[in-house]
């Protein structure tokens, strides 16, 4: 009796029981369409917004700016769609479906990646949200801008944004969609309300990088980075998706997705950076101060509340990676570590740095090792026709078809190394400058170079070594 009660409580409560675990074709109730809009509602975060404005900080003008987010976003979004399809074939998440390119072992790389940008992008969501808590409230109120009032900002979203990561799936679906139509809808109307000092002729100001195409260059890469930082966060929604789903409609739900969302956070917040008189203002204070004062609570809200639904997919995904790494800790343990972890870090930015400052070095140096893992998960899928025995990465051991090398795919790690190192020289950021970036006129083409040299390389070795790789035997591979 007592066990039946149990195994009723379990089944009907609200917090998801699913960790990595492949998710059983019966489960999957989820569509392409809720995909689309956990990658579109995601963006709405002054965090987003404000990696938005850098084209204008950079020195660009209005159109320059433009075009540079539209083109970068394009490229960005149309690379991290075939992702989804790895998840939705085995049936778990980004990190975890890797092991079958880079073994039941290597998965570990997408582990840490996964960790490393959730946990950044979470401290930047918080902080960015609990920057709008402060200057709407000093606006309006006439609240303290200090550090004290940041904290109580930061510690209502940190607590929000761990609940909902805790329950789990739908309620982060849930928070998505809404921060897809509220959030959205007040990024738009501020189109209108900045409208009277916005000037389309806008013609920017001093290069960053001393010259017109480099610069331009730099922001539509900058811009590309966002949508391909998302690339291990994919699979925590396309593995709730039925295989007899179309994977064309869920690769073109996840790419629209990620461009609609971003597009439509990214561009108005260069069109409101354009307004502001001092480009080094920070773009949370710079919007509010410069709204009217009758629209600083709309914009307060909605940094507030367009930091909850990204923060809350960061938190799901970190703890999900977490558990891939081998311990036996449940999904909701592994969750309140990550949601322990990432307050930490922002008190760090509270009182030790600016995240603000870091966001474009972030962001750049961390895609260095996401673009290689992320393009040798493209080519391992296409080279094996998009077929996998799912239950094998769940095992560790030799019987696994994952095995290849006491749990690594040498061929995938080797590419993987070389692409970063490769990315590392051609990096240019305010933190970290490579040593090959001067040699093309400052243009950061890290990212790029590492995804480019890691597919390439992770291709040839694939089919130098065909026949000694089991990824590559169709005899080993069956069809899901």
């Amino acid at each position: 009796m007592l066990s039946d009660k149990m195994g009723y409580l379990k089944e009907h409560s609200p917090i998801e029981t699913r960790g990595v675990d492949m998710i059983p074709e019966n489960e999957r109730n989820s569509k392409a369409s809720n995909v689309f809009y956990v990658l579109c509602g995601s963006q709405f975060a002054y965090g987003i917004m404000a990696i938005g404005s850098l084209p204008i900080v950079f020195g660009l003008g209005w159109w320059a700016a433009f075009w540079a987010l539209t083109v970068g976003l394009a490229i960005g979004s149309l690379v991290i769609g075939p992702l989804a399809i790895l998840s939705q074939r085995t049936g778990t998440n980004g990190a975890l479906a890797s092991g079958a390119h880079f073994g039941v072992k290597g998965r570990v790389i997408g582990s840490i990646l996964d960790i490393v940008i959730a946990l950044g992008f979470y401290g930047l969501m918080v902080w960015t949200g609990a920057q709008a808590f402060v200057s709407g409230g000093h606006r309006l109120f006439g609240w303290s801008q200090g550090n004290g009032t940041l904290l109580i900002g930061c510690i209502i979203i940190s607590a929000v944004t761990a609940t909902v990561a805790i329950i789990g799936h739908k309620l982060v679906v849930l928070f998505e969609k809404i921060g897809t139509w509220f959030v959205g809808t007040i990024v738009i109307l501020s189109l209108f309300i900045f409208g009277s000092h916005f000037n389309a002729s806008y013609e920017g100001g001093k290069y960053l990088l001393e010259s017109f195409w480099p610069t331009w260059v730099l922001a539509m890469i900058t811009a590309a980075s966002v949508p391909i930082s998302y690339a291990p966060f994919i699979g925590d929604y396309s593995r709730y998706v039925p295989n007899h789903n179309s994977s064309t409609k869920l690769t073109w739900a996840t790419s629209l997705g990620m461009f609609v969302g971003c597009w439509l956070a990214m561009v108005p917040a260069a069109y409101m950076m354009s307004t502001v008189k001092d480009l080094s203002t920070p773009f949370v204070e710079g919007i509010i101060d410069g709204s009217p004062i009758w629209w600083a609570a709309p914009l307060m809200v909605a940094g507030i509340f367009g930091s909850l639904p990204n923060g809350s997919l960061c938190l799901y995904s970190a703890g999900l990676s977490l558990e891939t790494i081998g311990w036996t800790l449940k999904r909701v343990t592994t969750t309140v570590i990550m949601a322990v972890i990432g307050f930490i870090l922002v008190l760090m930015g509270v009182y030790v740095s600016n995240m603000v400052d870091l966001i474009d070095a972030f962001v750049i140096i961390i895609i260095v090792g996401v673009s290689p893992w992320l393009a040798i998960n493209l080519v391992g899928h296409f080279l094996v026709k998009g077929r996998y025995e799912p239950l094998d990465l769940h095992i560790s051991s030799q019987s696994s078809s994952y095995w290849y090398s006491g749990g690594f795919n040498i061929y995938a790690m080797v590419s993987w190394i070389i692409g970063v190192i490769v990315g590392l020289l051609f990096t240019g950021t305010s933190v970290y400058t490579g040593p090959l970036v001067h040699a093309v006129g400052g243009i950061d083409l890290s990212f790029t170079s590492s995804a480019i040299v890691g597919a390439l390389l992770y291709y040839m070795l694939a089919k130098l070594f065909h026949n000694s790789s089991k990824e590559f035997n169709d005899e080993a591979i069956k069809n899901v």
